[in-house]
């Protein structure tokens, strides 16, 4: 660092802990391009007249709701950053006990274009399951990227089932169903790089064939046991849920109910939450943790809930009779057919939240629908898939993956779908239509979840339907794992936990940093030092492509070039002086 670099950051300290605002400094001298305290006004405290609009927000308090509350600073050439080097720097919190996605920070991102920035905390929701309650940090840059697809092996190696991508304390996890012998069934497995995968045991001794059900809760992975995808119930025994001790360690926190498939986990207002069913006149159930081995029953549906999801305050479960449920932690509300009749939707496979609002996807027809203003509108059907099992946002862009082909789809606005690629898609393969009997389906295949990890997105694969009892072939992509990355991303995958924050994002020649409390957290390559991430878009503050933000954000700075190592712990110890309620 130069000796003008370390004087300055001196300067910054001293200058904040005694009230003195950087307006009243050579903003220009620091490359400080946008100023916002956010403590009683959302004006631009740099001198340079990026004042923002308020749209809800509590200034009083520094407070977003999480529901519709943002800030927009109109666009400005100085704000344009193109392929140059810049930096954000924000002081935030987030509550104990999360009722919402984390959401935005700051973004400027057009997408349409699919062009700008994004800095944000998200969580893992793999496929059928709600999100978890860990943050993780992700900052990412894009310019209409064609992306890049790479094979990262198949957990285990034995089985076409790979399900539940869970991102918990800095790894990614997959479970698997349906292994070749009993003491295959229902492992875990942790990604070591390139295309290898670490046993991380087998959950129980039971008759129980796989792990659809994974998350993270309070600081730890918990994970669930099922019956065969598509098999007979009748033939293993109930689901139980389980807690990672490490290694290949799993300690038995009890059977939520006689379920033989629990196929859903939550984290909401503080309590781990799961779904389950059974084969018969007995409805199927939505379950709260309770401590020790005990689950207590919250929900009573009248078919199988089959995934969940966390917005704006409450629970959503789906499925049941093609509809969806809404709790708020005493009651629960039906929010109808997202499709309006049961030949549309008669499943609610996937749930999941994009630029605020929930969105679900459906069989047999393959369709998603957003529930906007309380109404349900239909956003078509994804190519020839019958069914869509993931959603999830990545790098600014909504994201889908589907039965038959194990397609990842890419969610375009009122462009549509655009299909990322056909993960299953032998030569002349044309799938049977709906009704085609369990036999004629064999071959279906499943993009089974979808998970963000280190600054890319993952996406696991498998079978449609009936247990697999083959070792499968080496060129088959069912039960193996893909990445995808588009642009230039980076993210921090251990938990920032509950609380203030110091956070700042860099770009710096060919590399993405983060750091956290003024130490590097997270770095990542820029493979085009040509990309070019200017756009007309607004700056937004606790909003953007993936939801409103829920918690404080205070002490938003915004460079035009990178700053370097000293002057972010600079920051950092200046920060503290904001960290208040």
């Amino acid at each position: 660092m130069s000796l003008y670099r370390g004087v300055l950051a001196v300067v910054c300290v001293a200058a904040f802990a005694v009230g003195v605002r950087a307006a009243e400094q050579p903003a220009a001298d620091r490359g400080l391009v946008g100023y916002w305290t956010l403590i009683g006004d959302c004006k631009d405290h740099s001198g340079n007249g990026h004042h923002a609009k308020n749209h809800g927000a509590k200034l009083d308090t520094s407070d977003f709701s999480g529901q519709d509350c943002y800030l927009e600073v109109p666009d400005a050439p100085t704000l344009r950053f193109g392929t140059g080097d810049f930096a954000l720097s924000a002081v935030v919190s987030t509550p104990p006990e999360l009722t919402d996605v984390a959401g935005d920070l700051v973004t400027k991102f057009d997408p349409a274009r699919r062009k700008g920035l994004n800095l944000t905390i998200n969580a893992s929701a793999p496929g059928y399951n709600g999100p978890s309650n860990a943050r993780h940090l992700f900052f990412g840059l894009d310019n209409d990227s064609a992306g890049k697809w790479t094979d990262c092996g198949r957990p285990g190696g034995k089985t076409h089932i790979s399900d539940a991508l869970t991102v918990f304390n800095g790894d990614l996890y997959a479970g698997t169903t349906d292994g070749l012998s009993e003491s295959d069934w229902a492992h875990v497995y942790r990604y070591k790089g390139t295309q290898d995968w670490e046993d991380c045991g087998r959950l129980g001794t039971g008759k129980t064939r796989g792990v659809y059900a994974m998350i993270v809760h309070d600081g730890a992975l918990y994970a669930a046991t099922s019956a065969s995808h598509g098999g007979q119930p009748a033939t293993v025994d109930f689901g139980h849920v389980y807690r990672y001790r490490g290694g290949q360690d799993w300690e038995d926190i009890g059977q939520p109910g006689a379920n033989y498939r629990l196929n859903s986990l939550a984290s909401f207002q503080g309590k781990l939450y799961v779904t389950g069913f059974n084969i018969g006149p007995d409805p199927g159930h939505c379950y709260a943790y309770e401590g020790g081995t005990q689950w207590k029953p919250c929900g009573e549906f009248k078919g199988w809930p089959h995934s969940m999801a966390v917005n704006d305050g409450r629970l959503y479960v789906g499925y049941p009779q093609g509809e969806v449920y809404a709790y708020d932690g005493n009651a629960w509300e039906n929010l109808g057919n997202p499709l309006g009749t049961f030949s549309e939707c008669n499943q609610v496979h996937s749930l999941g939240v994009y630029q605020g609002e929930l969105y679900m996807g459906s069989w047999p027809k393959g369709k998603v629908a957003v529930l906007r203003k309380g109404k349900w509108v239909d956003l078509g059907r994804l190519g020839d898939a019958t069914e869509v099992i993931a959603l999830t946002v990545y790098n600014g862009s909504f994201y889908a993956g589907s039965i038959p082909r194990a397609e990842v789809f890419r969610f375009d606005g009122d462009g549509g779908w655009t299909s990322m690629r056909k993960l299953f898609d032998p030569p002349g393969y044309v799938p049977v239509p709906v009704g085609s009997g369990a036999k004629a389906v064999e071959d279906w295949s499943r993009a089974s979840s979808l998970a963000v990890f280190q600054g890319k997105l993952f996406a696991s694969t498998a079978t449609c339907y009936r247990t697999m009892l083959d070792s499968p072939p080496k060129d088959d992509i069912r039960g193996k794992v893909y990445s995808f990355a588009t642009g230039a991303a980076v993210s921090v995958d251990k938990d920032l936990g509950p609380g203030w924050k110091h956070v700042a994002a860099v770009r710096e020649r060919r590399e993405l940093k983060i750091y956290v409390d003024g130490e590097l957290a997270a770095t990542s390559p820029i493979e085009d030092d040509k990309l070019d991430i200017a756009c007309d878009a607004p700056l937004r503050i606790g909003f953007g492509p993936q939801a409103h933000f829920c918690g404080k954000i205070r002490d938003v700075r915004l460079f035009n070039r990178a700053i370097s190592k000293d002057e972010v712990r600079a920051l950092n110890v200046a920060s503290k002086d904001v960290r208040s309620n």
